[in-house]
């Protein structure tokens, strides 16, 4: 399928999970009695697996219009056993060398009738989600999305994929109206990065009691 079209379809998918999240996450805010309960409900998304199943939703509603023999692949380890007959296996073994790891990525959109290089690989935080695990992690959370745009941008350079996505979810994690440091700092990453990586993102106030 044409490199511009998955790009388009999944933007648009981002479009409608985010209308259709913000929606729903406001009407069940409503059962409760303060804004601070709130705020720390998990709702829809309790993680980044969550996060992509929803989206998932939404994807293959805009895919089936077109009808291809696309499909999305979710948490899969990019090996060289697991890709030994697709026409980039060689350069998983570099991708592993250069990143010290054979990255698992969590998104993968690719064609079932071929196997040639990805339609598309992304990276997903749920930043929401993601208080517990920096928490009791070694990384910060600017460090652990540094991480994936970086495999993002390695997996890119080495033809592996035509294009790659970063979707970031912020749920009331680092949303700050008057820019915290940790916001300004997560928002300069993504700027960084946006020219050679698609980045989606969405920042949701939808738990705010009205």
């Amino acid at each position: 399928m044409n490199k511009n079209k998955i790009e388009k379809i999944v933007k648009d998918a981002w479009k409608m999970f985010c209308k259709d999240y913000d929606s729903r996450v406001s009407k069940y805010s409503k059962s409760l009695e303060s804004e601070k309960e709130a705020m720390a409900e998990h709702w829809i998304c309790w993680n980044e697996y969550d996060l992509m199943l929803q989206f998932g939703r939404f994807f293959y509603k805009e895919l089936n219009e077109i009808g291809p023999d696309i499909e999305l692949h979710l948490e899969k380890n990019l090996s060289k056993s697991n890709f030994e007959k697709y026409s980039f296996a060689s350069k998983l073994l570099k991708l592993k060398g250069n990143l010290k790891r054979a990255p698992k990525v969590d998104l993968i959109i690719t064609s079932e009738k071929d196997q040639g290089l990805f339609s598309m690989c992304g990276e997903v935080k749920y930043l929401h989600y993601s208080v517990e695990g920096m928490n009791r992690g070694q990384k910060t959370v600017e460090q652990a999305i540094e991480k994936d745009l970086k495999t993002l941008l390695k997996i890119k350079e080495l033809g592996i994929a035509e294009s790659v996505v970063f979707i970031v979810l912020d749920d009331y994690y680092c949303l700050d109206e008057n820019k915290s440091e940790k916001c300004k700092n997560i928002e300069s990453l993504l700027q960084k990065y946006n020219k050679k990586i698609i980045i989606l993102s969405h920042n949701s106030c939808a738990a705010k009691l009205r």
